[in-house]
């Protein structure tokens, strides 16, 4: 019996000991904006959103206290209910205090509630992270400031990676170059990746994230071939971009609430209508959540002459790394990218030029 009790005391012994450790963040909030009795919000961001993790009530000392298991950093912001939300910091440690001031003025156009957390006003103390990622956006306000040579994103981009040399184990700056990912050329990309050098770090779904954006963009540069994809026309019968090799293809991402997309559309037309005889074939993919939206806007815009498409398969970004349209690119008869974001008259005069080329 006492050694049941012995096994089963050192087993709680053993389960507590492994459990992960618990953070307390404690934050103050001062300024006119805030009342006693508010419910204050934190939230988590995954790298994509924001998401409500915890609430609490702002008591009469100004301040409310989150708690929590902690097993890994993560990037929080806080806000106030119908009130206003303070710029992110990184919950790194099991004891963290931040203090910042919410105000209230006179609303306007950008914010109609008039209350605004004041950033430069944040103080986070007891991570180190959080210390990183501030000296990270003074930096930033370092360029803002000088003058247009200092902002050159070449410039800024070997500070980052001079940061990183610094800090090889920073998640902070994991999260900022996900964030800024877009601003670097993919050998440079490739260059911050290798620079990170922590096991964890490497794992991290920011790490990942950024190494699979820069693996799909490699394999729809300029040159490359463009990768397959298969998806429904307006009768529903599935189209294999791959049947086009043989012809020059403008294709367009678009969808039928894009103000900008239906601007470009006038552009596609006449690229068509110059170069479909002489072998250019115009395929138009839908990013429509709704079939039915998508097909009453190729009856209202008549495009029934092109090969029209519903991106059921999220190629636009699975594919080529896009969220925003329009996006416009040009095939070869090989399936080669010979150009891409075309917009305007590039529509037509760049297919025109390549097309004249090889006549």
């Amino acid at each position: 019996m006492k050694s049941i009790i012995l096994f089963i005391g050192c087993y709680v012994w053993l389960l507590v000991g492994c459990s992960a450790p618990s953070y307390r963040l404690t934050v103050s909030i001062y300024g006119n904006g805030s009342v006693p009795g508010d419910t204050v919000y934190l939230f988590g961001f995954d790298g994509q959103s924001y998401e409500k993790r915890d609430s609490a009530v702002l008591d009469e000392r100004q301040q409310v206290v989150f708690t929590g298991e902690f097993l890994a950093p993560v990037c929080v912001a806080i806000g106030v209910k119908g009130k206003g939300a303070s710029t992110d910091f990184i919950l790194d440690t099991t004891e963290m205090y931040v203090y910042n001031v919410l105000l209230h003025g006179k609303p306007d156009f950008f914010n109609s509630s008039g209350y605004r957390f004041t950033r430069r006003d944040m103080v986070v103390d007891g991570g180190r992270e959080s210390d990183i990622l501030s000296a990270y956006r003074a930096m930033e306000r370092m360029f803002l400031a000088r003058n247009a040579f200092y902002r050159e994103a070449s410039v800024k981009n070997e500070m980052f990676l001079d940061m990183i040399e610094e800090n090889p184990d920073s998640w902070a700056l994991v999260m900022i170059l996900h964030d800024i990912k877009e601003r670097f050329s993919l050998e440079m990309l490739g260059k911050a990746l290798e620079m990170f050098t922590g096991e964890d770090i490497r794992e991290d779904v920011f790490y990942k994230r950024i190494a699979t954006y820069r693996e799909r963009e490699l394999k729809t540069v300029i040159g490359a071939v463009i990768p397959d994809f298969v998806l429904p026309g307006e009768d529903g019968e599935k189209v294999s971009i791959a049947d086009y090799r043989g012809k020059y293809v403008l294709i367009d991402f678009w969808a039928s609430w894009c103000g900008p997309c239906m601007g470009e559309l006038p552009n596609v037309r006449k690229a068509y209508k110059l170069l479909h005889d002489k072998g250019l074939e115009v395929v138009t993919i839908s990013t429509d959540q709704k079939e039915g939206a998508w097909k009453e806007a190729l009856r209202k815009k008549q495009m029934d002459v092109f090969m029209n498409l519903h991106d059921t398969e999220d190629v636009l970004s699975q594919s080529f790394n896009r969220t925003a349209i329009p996006f416009i690119l040009l095939l070869d008869p090989e399936g080669r990218i010979i150009a891409k974001e075309l917009r305007g008259e590039d529509i037509y005069n760049v297919p025109r030029k390549a097309m004249s080329t090889n006549l």
